[in-house]
């Protein structure tokens, strides 16, 4: 039995397990190959992760008891809420000796843990290792470039991709085909089918997450050619606000965040448009992909089975910059050669194609084009699955810099302040671009 330790909800893990249990038994070769898969791992000591509890969690829990079953290897977990993750995970990095064996770092803080030395490459723990070209890059999450101090192909692999996530758009797909409208591939198409559809306060025809405002306007100043900041082909960085476009993109926001959201629109969080587009009171949405399978939870949910999801629209359909939000698997350089082999192992096990699979049907997010491609047309999951694989071609990475917590203060505190009008769209882009310029000339970038 693995030990998990920290709050998780039990119902959940349970559930995930039985989508998993189900999910084999319907298809009986699947099974049958991650058994076979299992015959090749060998027997390992016990091992300790530090895992996020998230909305995908009961899928990975429930993949480290198939993991156990067939292969004997047990598992420990240290379930902890996101804002913990950051501190033990700095603890367990810089003790004598690191607790955990495997540790998950999501994107924002890939650059901090990359760049500081305290990780093991994966190559050191196995020359062997390759990453298989069907996990998606991520925008070489996986790997960083130390000379440049940013993520890039030519860097050490210091990270392995375990929860693909990124943003999709969704949709109430039986309102859409009621009223005869295509799903959008733009932001024009996405505020008529706003103003088409938006009949407060029974129906909204759209909401922006604001509480933080951050990742998801990320697509759009990205989409705007606004990005909050770009290394150009001359080894210096560009502020995305000192261009016109970011202007735009502050604008559009505001209009698709206000103009037909629900009156508190200023406070709405992640979990405030889940609930709205659960409760069938959201046309659209545009929000983390993670969240798709909780609109198919009757528990929580009215609108199974009339979901729809697609690419994040953008200025133009060429234009769409969904970005990505994923975490890697990573070990510390404070263990012993063993633990660290033994760790590995598992993560090795988990990318599989098989596993991959697996993982989707117990609710998690895989990382495999493959995987996704092969979901696509899954009568329960490929609703969503297809807009994943749909997406691949057109993610944008987080914005992955030491600095960048920073840069997000300022977005987050003005961009909020632009919403209940105390400070003016254009009083909000001149004092992002001044401070965000300011954090970058400070820690020695050269600025263009």
């Amino acid at each position: 039995m693995n030990k998990r330790i920290g709050n998780f909800s039990r119902r959940d893990f349970l559930k995930a397990v039985g989508a998993l249990s189900a999910g084999l038994a319907a298809n009986p070769l699947l099974h049958s190959n991650i058994r076979a898969f299992a015959q090749d791992v060998a027997a390992q000591p016990p091992i300790t992760i530090l895992i996020n509890d998230s909305p995908w969690f009961p899928g990975f829990a429930a993949m480290v008891e198939l993991y156990t079953e067939t292969t004997g290897n047990a598992i420990n977990l240290d379930v902890t809420p996101f804002p913990g993750m950051l501190d033990k995970t700095r603890n367990a990095v810089q003790a004598g000796e690191s607790e955990y064996d495997a540790v998950a770092i999501t994107e924002q803080n890939i650059p901090f843990f990359y760049n500081s030395g305290l990780l093991r490459p994966i190559t050191d723990i196995d020359a062997d290792f390759a990453l298989d070209e069907n996990i998606i890059s991520y925008g070489d999450a996986a790997k960083w470039d130390s000379d440049l101090g940013v993520n890039g192909p030519m860097g050490a692999i210091l990270g392995v991709p375990i929860n693909g996530n990124i943003q999709l758009y969704y949709y109430r797909r039986d309102l859409f085909e009621e009223n005869g409208i295509e799903p959008p591939k733009t932001f024009d198409e996405m505020e008529a089918i706003a103003e088409q559809l938006g009949r407060p306060p029974r129906l909204f025809g759209n909401a922006n997450r604001v509480n933080p405002i951050w990742w998801e306007f990320g697509a759009y100043v990205d989409s705007y050619d606004a990005e909050y900041v770009r290394l150009e082909d001359d080894g210096s960085w560009s502020v995305g606000f000192e261009r016109p476009e970011g202007l735009e993109a502050v604008n559009r926001w505001l209009r698709l965040g206000r103009d037909w959201a629900p009156q508190n629109y200023a406070d709405l969080g992640q979990g405030d448009l889940l609930a709205l587009m659960a409760s069938g009171r959201l046309a659209q949405v545009h929000m983390v992909g993670a969240a798709a399978p909780n609109y198919d939870n009757p528990d929580i949910s009215v609108v199974g089975g009339n979901m729809g999801a697609t690419v994040v629209p953008g200025v133009t359909a060429e234009g769409r910059s969904p970005r990505t939000g994923m975490w890697v698997m990573s070990h510390p350089d404070n263990l012993p050669a063993e633990r660290a082999a033994a760790g590995l192992e598992f993560v090795k096990w988990l990318t599989t194609k098989d596993n991959q699979l697996a993982y989707a049907k117990a609710g998690a997010i895989p990382v495999r084009q493959d995987t996704y491609e092969e979901l696509s047309t899954d009568p329960v999951v490929g609703w969503w699955t297809s807009a994943f694989a749909e997406s691949t071609p057109f993610l944008h990475p987080e914005t992955r810099l030491p600095e960048t917590p920073l840069i997000r203060d300022s977005v987050s505190t003005r961009m909020a302040q632009a919403y209940v009008n105390e400070i003016s769209a254009d009083e909000a882009v001149s004092l992002m671009a001044s401070e965000i310029r300011t954090v970058m000339e400070d820690a020695g970038y050269t600025v263009s």
